[in-house]
């Protein structure tokens, strides 16, 4: 019997690497960008959350806001929160009161209106400009909104 000779493709091995690599580490890259992004919008809606039910239940507005600022707490641009609290006597039409503090410890909606919190956070990419071009963000930063609205018991 004759032997065949064995052909070493160590070459073609090393080009399919180098073409593959690349593309693995993009999607990588993008899988904990996505990730990231979506971890800190679920905190800030849970923030809004939480911050609309103490409203609701006649807390004042200094609590409120100090709820919502300890819940993002664990977000590294935390300090960049923009709160907008407001109530509505039109069923929701119009939210043009801001939420006050009555001084009583309660704050000045009036019960069966409707209370707005809205939060709106920054959030500046991992990857840097990476995926910057891919989700529309400018200066290597994506803005994230939450509001929630509840009826004032």
């Amino acid at each position: 019997m004759k032997r065949l000779k064995t052909v070493k493709r160590t070459g073609a091995v090393l080009i399919e690497f180098a073409l593959i690599v690349p593309l693995l580490i993009f999607l990588l890259l993008g899988i904990i960008e996505f990730g990231i992004v979506v971890m800190h919008q679920l905190t800030l809606e849970q923030a809004a959350r939480e911050g609309s039910r103490l409203a609701a239940v006649r807390n004042p507005t200094p609590e409120v806001v100090e709820r919502i600022t300890n819940s993002i707490a664990t977000l590294p641009n935390g300090s960049e929160l923009e709160i907008s609290m407001a109530y509505s006597t039109d069923n929701g039409l119009t939210y043009p009161y801001t939420l006050e503090d009555t001084g009583g410890g309660v704050n000045d909606a009036p019960t069966g209106s409707l209370i707005q919190v809205s939060l709106s956070l920054p959030h500046h990419l991992v990857t840097g400009s990476f995926f910057g071009w891919l989700t529309g963000a400018r200066n290597n930063t994506l803005p994230l909104h939450a509001e929630v609205v509840m009826r004032r018991e």
